[in-house]
C-alpha cells in the first residue's frame, strides 16, 4: 500500500492502485474461492504475490495440524436440526440411517482436523510460512524505500 502512494503521480491513482492490490490480496488467498475451484486456473499464479494466502495457511496450519476431535458423542438435536435448516434441499438428512450415523456414530468416531489442511492444499509448515510472511514483508518495504528514493531524486532535478 505504501509503495502504491510512493509510485502514483496523484492521491486517486495511488487509491486505484490500492484497491487493485487489495482486491488481489483477497481474491486470491484460498478462502473465498479455493484453488481447486477456479475455472481459469492460470490466474490462480497470483496466490504467489497474496500475503493473505500465507497468512491463511500459516493460521490453519497452527489450528488443524495434528489436531484429532473426538466425536463419539454425536451432534445434539439442536445441531442437527440447525444442519436441517441450513441444508433443506438434501433428501440425505432424512434418512433414519444417515440421522443415527450423526446423532450416534459411536465411541470409535474421531474426526481428523488435518483434512482442512487437505481441503486448501496446505502442505508447508508454519516456519516456512512465516519466513515467507517475513521474506514478503522486507520485500515490500525494500521496493517502496527505492520507490521512495528515486521519486524523491526526480523531485530534486
Amino acid at each position: 500500500m505504501h509503495l502504491c502512494a510512493v509510485i502514483a503521480p496523484t492521491q486517486d491513482v495511488a487509491f486505484m492502485y490500492s484497491i487493485a492490490w487489495t482486491a488481489v490480496q483477497l481474491l486470491f488467498n484460498n478462502f473465498f474461492i479455493t484453488f481447486k475451484e477456479a475455472s481459469l486456473e492460470w490466474l490462480t499464479n497470483l496466490k504467489w504475490i497474496s500475503a493473505l494466502y500465507y497468512a491463511f495457511e500459516g493460521m490453519a496450519v497452527v489450528e488443524f495440524s495434528g489436531v484429532s476431535l473426538p466425536c463419539s458423542g454425536g451432534m445434539d438435536p439442536k445441531g442437527f436440526k440447525f444442519l436441517r435448516e441450513l441444508l433443506p434441499n438434501t433428501r440425505l438428512l432424512g434418512l433414519k440411517a444417515v440421522q443415527n450415523g450423526l446423532t450416534n456414530p459411536g465411541p470409535d468416531c474421531v474426526a481428523d482436523a488435518g483434512a482442512v489442511l487437505e481441503y486448501f492444499a496446505f502442505g508447508r509448515g508454519f516456519r516456512a510460512t512465516f519466513g515467507i510472511l517475513l521474506g514478503y514483508w522486507l520485500i515490500t518495504h525494500v521496493l517502496t524505500y527505492v520507490a521512495m528514493v528515486v521519486v524523491a531524486r526526480k523531485e530534486r532535478r
